[in-house]
C-alpha cells in the first residue's frame, strides 16, 4: 500500500467517525425533545398491568395516555396521543 492509500483510508475513517458523532448528537437532541413535554406537564408514569402507562389527567378515560413496554416507549406514545388528542383551541 502506498502513502496515498493510507491517507485515503484515514480520511474515509475520519469521515465515518464524523458521521457517527453527528448521528449520536442528533439522537440525543431527538431524545431530549421527546422528554420536553413530559418534563413540562409532569404526567404520571406507572405500571398498569404488564405495561408502562404515561397519563396526564385523573383517569385513562378522561385523560391523555400512552402505553409501552418501557417508560420511554410509554412517553413516546403519550407524546403522540397528546399531539393527536389535544384540542388546539384551548392552547
Amino acid at each position: 500500500m502506498t502513502r496515498e492509500d493510507f491517507e485515503q483510508i484515514e480520511s474515509s475513517q475520519r469521515q465515518h467517525d464524523n458521521v457517527m458523532y453527528n448521528q449520536e448528537k442528533m439522537n440525543i437532541i431527538v431524545e431530549q425533545s421527546e422528554y420536553n413535554l413530559f418534563n413540562i406537564l409532569r404526567p404520571k408514569l406507572y405500571i398498569d398491568r404488564n405495561r408502562w402507562c404515561c397519563l396526564f389527567g385523573d383517569e385513562i378515560n378522561g385523560g391523555i395516555a400512552g402505553f409501552g413496554d418501557s417508560p420511554y416507549l410509554a412517553i413516546l406514545e403519550w407524546n403522540k396521543s397528546w399531539l393527536n388528542e389535544i384540542d388546539p383551541t384551548i392552547l
